[in-house]
């Protein structure tokens, strides 16, 4: 393989950048990974291994990324509603990813531009802005050291929710979703239709697997629920079908949202199935063609502020943090 047709397998021109080649590798690995069907049939693998061939040829053309000296201007849409500024990271090089080498290019109050900040690296720093609103009620509650008032395990339950009200606050879902894919088609009325691919997936435990090995392609299937930014998945009889997978994680944070406003439709329908019966435990997975429109009203959209909830949660952090320390031995006592 020449740099030519590394180029063509992976879509993209001698003018992009390691940063641009990366991300067109990650979405197009992602066809083929593990949840995929058939990714397990030789010309699957024959294909991953040719895209990470070209990956591994356009890497080294390119070189590393070098960090520019003393930015520390970041161009991008801010929030100025924000509740608190975030750290917008970049890694070193391209080999970085495994390593996490990455630095600190700016902070502010930065909107999330999926062409410019990678997703992992989003995900980052929305944790760390996350710990560092805990870390500033503990410093209020409890001083600079405030030991094992709360224990971690318990700490993180806040930090997890804290994550997904800072998300919100940095996503413009339409805007988003516009940058990460384009519409396949625009109907009589104007409206955007995407189409993605999602997985269905189960173990030979559970009424989930029973109901997954006894779909069939052409059968429509339908969300039911959310847990958190995850689309619980049921059949026309209503029963359970598990956690619907897209292809592109990032997608749950523009889809999801929408979804939950009612600012958008979609459509579930099954493509192929494969059941391993003869495997222990048993397995099943489906590949599900993801129909997806924005409906009127989508564009103007932006997420609650979540300040509410921001607030309500910091304030009840440092409440248990009050009630911890006047025990003096940072646990509750359960006899």
């Amino acid at each position: 393989m020449n740099l030519e047709q590394a180029r063509r397998l992976l879509q993209v021109t001698k003018e992009d950048d390691i940063t641009v080649i990366k991300r067109k590798y990650h979405r197009l690995i992602g066809a083929y990974h593990p949840d995929a069907i058939g990714s397990e049939r030789v010309e699957y693998v024959g294909r991953a291994q040719e895209i990470n061939e070209a990956y591994r040829l356009l890497k080294e053309h390119n070189g590393t990324f070098e960090p520019t000296k003393g930015r520390t201007v970041w161009q991008g849409i801010v929030n100025e509603k924000a509740c608190c500024d975030r750290n917008i990271y970049v890694y070193y090089s391209m080999e970085a990813v495994e390593e996490q080498l990455y630095y600190q290019a700016a902070r502010g109050k930065y909107m999330w531009d999926p062409l410019e900040e990678e997703f992992e690296l989003f995900l980052a720093s929305i944790h760390h802005a996350a710990k560092e609103l805990l870390d500033h009620v503990e410093e209020k509650a409890a001083g600079t050291w405030c030991g094992e008032l709360v224990p971690e395990t318990e700490k993180f339950v806040f930090q997890a929710q804290l994550f997904s009200c800072l998300a919100m606050q940095f996503i413009d879902p339409v805007n988003t979703l516009h940058r990460l894919a384009s519409p396949n088609e625009i109907d009589e009325q104007g409206r955007e239709i995407y189409h993605f691919r999602a997985f269905l997936g189960g173990r030979g435990i559970g009424e989930s697997w029973k109901t997954l090995s006894e779909l069939k392609p052409g059968d429509f299937v339908y969300p039911a629920s959310f847990q958190g930014n995850k689309i619980v998945v049921e059949d026309r009889q209503k029963r359970s079908l598990g956690y619907l997978s897209l292809e592109d994680d990032q997608l749950y944070f523009c889809i999801v949202p929408l979804l939950k406003k009612r600012l958008a439709q979609v459509k579930l329908k099954i493509q192929a199935v494969e059941v391993k019966r003869n495997t222990r435990p048993r397995r099943g997975k489906a590949e599900v063609f993801f129909y997806f429109r924005l409906e009127e009203g989508a564009e103007g959209f932006v997420a609650g502020r979540q300040d509410l909830q921001i607030a309500d949660l910091l304030n009840r952090y440092e409440k248990l943090l009050r009630i911890r320390k006047e025990r003096g031995n940072g646990y509750e006592d359960r006899s």
